[in-house]
């Protein structure tokens, strides 16, 4: 009997071809599997840039949820070369005369010079910056000039001090400079076992101790006056003496220091809230027209946000029930706009109305829809309860492709079985044929 080795070849008919037809009918199943799995995961993707604009929303309203949020204040100094400043959300508006009359400095102690740098004794330097000192041992390998700055600056537990070498006409000197102003980082030295047997007198390494080097600057606070007030710090940035308000003092004299509320900060804030409002409205347009066209999360968001902004409810320490009150208005195409100019009126003339119509606890328009915002976006909650059931859908559809496939696997097999027995037969039959032909042929002659 004639073996096949190639679909098709006993019966001369294309049977690989109509194998894959056969299995193509049998794999439309997991094809609109696929197709939906494609949807799904499109639908993921837009709930990932929706996410997006929500959160941007949430961070815009900010800005303006809570009362604090709207303490935004501006100092500024009437002659910066004397001292400049910065406000917090701590500080009060308010006007105060400041003088500066000295500023913080570092200690600096310079070496006598050494025309001869090498070989400058041995025994130990004990440094103290302040209450606080450190260790360096001196000897052969490290008693040259270059040799001992480095070995204060590389000590692990250096409290605070920088070593340099200056050279002038006169030689080399080691020069000590704390790290930080202030009395309190005022730096001395004395050394224990010096080499030449003497730790005080001007020669060997007693040369560094503080009664042989010369101060270049003396270690000093900063002496400011605010509205005849004395405050003293060890830095020239004074923090705390004004509530709020940091003062960087940059030379001596008197200046005047003016804290006023940044409005155009606020102004800026209900701007970029619309802005944001604006880009999610925008975006759940085109995901209702686009991939989650009749999504039931959107129409639940977009009716909640719909009922705060129509609520019109009194609320506590404002004499405004609605945003357009306060110049903030949706106009009929759904776009909200800012009416610059009734916004910085509102500031000045109803300050504290304008604050809580946004950030009254439970009741302002900002402190409601980020308290929704917060439901939305956290674990568990809507858009994330949402996208488990997309991710738990694409998960089924998972499973089920692997069953699909197992079982086209096996319907593919059973196919190409039924075809072989059939190519088989008719080759042996052909062969049957030929041979019963040829036996009659040779009867006839």
């Amino acid at each position: 009997m004639a073996t096949i080795t190639s679909l098709g070849v006993g019966t001369g008919l294309d049977l690989e071809n109509i194998v894959s037809s056969l299995m193509q009918i049998e794999r439309q199943p997991l094809a609109r599997l696929e197709s939906k799995e494609k949807i799904i995961n499109a639908q993921i993707s837009a709930y990932g840039a929706f996410k997006s604009k929500l959160s941007a929303f949430q961070t815009a309203m900010e800005s303006l949820a809570s009362a604090s949020a709207f303490k935004q204040f501006q100092s500024s100094s009437e002659d910066e070369d004397i001292f400049t400043s910065s406000a917090n959300s701590d500080a009060v508006t308010g006007s105060y005369n400041i003088n500066v009359s000295s500023l913080a400095q570092r200690d600096k102690l310079a070496s006598s010079a050494f025309t001869d740098t090498t070989n400058l004794g041995q025994g130990s330097l004990s440094i103290a910056v302040g209450s606080e000192s450190f260790d360096v041992t001196i000897d052969s390998s490290n008693n040259s000039l270059a040799g001992i700055r480095n070995a204060i600056n590389n000590a692990t537990d250096n409290t605070g001090v920088v070593a340099s070498i200056i050279t002038d006409d006169a030689g080399s000197r080691l020069v000590l400079t704390s790290e930080d102003t202030g009395t309190e980082n005022a730096v001395s030295v004395t050394v224990s076992g010096d080499s030449d047997g003497n730790d005080t007198d001007a020669s060997g390494l007693s040369a560094f101790v503080n009664a042989n080097m010369t101060a270049i600057t003396s270690a000093s606070d900063a002496v400011i006056e605010i509205d005849n007030f004395t405050v003293t710090s060890s830095s020239n940035t004074i923090s705390g003496a004004i509530e709020g308000v940091t003062i960087n003092a940059k030379s001596m004299g008197s200046s005047t220091l003016e804290i006023t509320r940044n409005d155009d900060a606020i102004l800026e804030s209900v701007k970029e809230f619309a802005t944001a409002y604006n880009d999610l409205m925008k975006e759940i347009k085109s995901q209702r027209n686009g991939q989650l066209e009749a999504d039931s999360t959107l129409l639940t968001i977009e009716r909640q946000m719909r009922d705060v902004f129509n609520s019109g409810s009194s609320i506590t320490g404002s004499s405004f029930r609605y945003l357009i009150e306060a110049g903030v208005s949706v106009d009929k195409t759904g776009e909200m706009k800012v009416d610059e100019e009734q916004v910085s009126s509102l500031l000045d003339s109803d300050f504290s109305s304008f604050v809580n119509l946004f950030s009254a606890e439970g009741e302002g328009f900002a402190n409601r829809l980020n308290s929704l915002a917060d439901g939305w976006l956290q674990t568990d909650g809507l858009i994330d309860s949402r996208e488990d059931g997309l991710n738990a859908r694409l998960d089924t559809i998972d499973r089920q492709r692997d069953r699909m496939e197992a079982r086209l696997a096996t319907t593919e097999e059973r196919i190409r079985a039924q075809y072989v027995a059939m190519d088989t037969l008719v080759s042996s039959l052909n062969s049957q044929g030929n041979y019963l032909m040829s036996q009659l042929s040779a009867l006839n002659k």
